[in-house]
């Protein structure tokens, strides 16, 4: 039996570090940039400001992951605790990321799932998913795919300071996570505020 938490608190944190991944990801690839064009005459005090703001980048991504998890698991917990038709637990709705295949797919069906639990509560099943969604998965997916591709030029060749391949893919990355951070934030804005309202209507029906 799941009971209903306000989500307000994991939305704000969640939001706080999704805004903060996105300019931290938008100054690395800016630093990336700029090793490119001067890597021939790089200072080695510029080589140390630049990898701490990367650990520093990497940081906030962890952070904004734990976070993030922490809502998806909160907000599809309350909406088990809203219908009682929902088909994904809440550790599965957060679990589903890190399991290869799976992760193309499911997490965009548990959060489906939370959405129209929460806005149509025990009379959802057939509505679509609205495009806001479709919009996040296939942001999320593209920039996944892409920050592996270069992940993995990156272990081919680590003695180089910027490839020119990579630095391409960061800059595609980095473009694309603004668009993905904004509908996320509308995406935990409008849940959060669909569950609030789901259960005041339910307390004073």
């Amino acid at each position: 039996m799941h009971v209903f938490k306000d989500p307000s608190g994991a939305t704000r944190m969640a939001l706080i570090f999704v805004w903060a991944n996105m300019a931290a990801q938008g100054l690395v690839t800016a630093l990336s940039l700029y090793l490119y064009r001067v890597q021939d005459t790089i200072a080695p005090e510029t080589l140390v400001a630049v990898g701490f703001a990367q650990l520093t980048c990497g940081l906030v991504t962890i952070a904004a992951i734990v976070f993030v998890a922490i809502w998806i698991y909160r907000v599809s917990a309350n909406a088990h605790a809203i219908s009682e038709e929902m088909t994904i637990s809440p550790g599965w709705a957060v679990g589903w990321y890190f399991i290869p295949i799976a992760n193309l797919f499911k997490p965009f069906q548990a959060m489906k799932e939370t959405w129209l639990a929460s806005h149509f509560r025990g009379n959802w099943h057939g509505e679509p998913a609205p495009a806001l969604l479709g919009w996040w998965w296939a942001l999320w997916v593209s920039t996944s795919l892409l920050s592996n591709i270069s992940m993995r030029i990156t272990f081919e060749d680590p003695d180089a300071l910027a490839p020119p391949a990579v630095v391409i893919l960061d800059v595609v990355i980095a473009i694309l996570t603004v668009p993905l951070t904004i509908v996320l934030v509308s995406i935990m804005q409008r849940l959060a505020a669909a569950q609030l309202y789901a259960r005041h209507d339910e307390t004073f029906a």
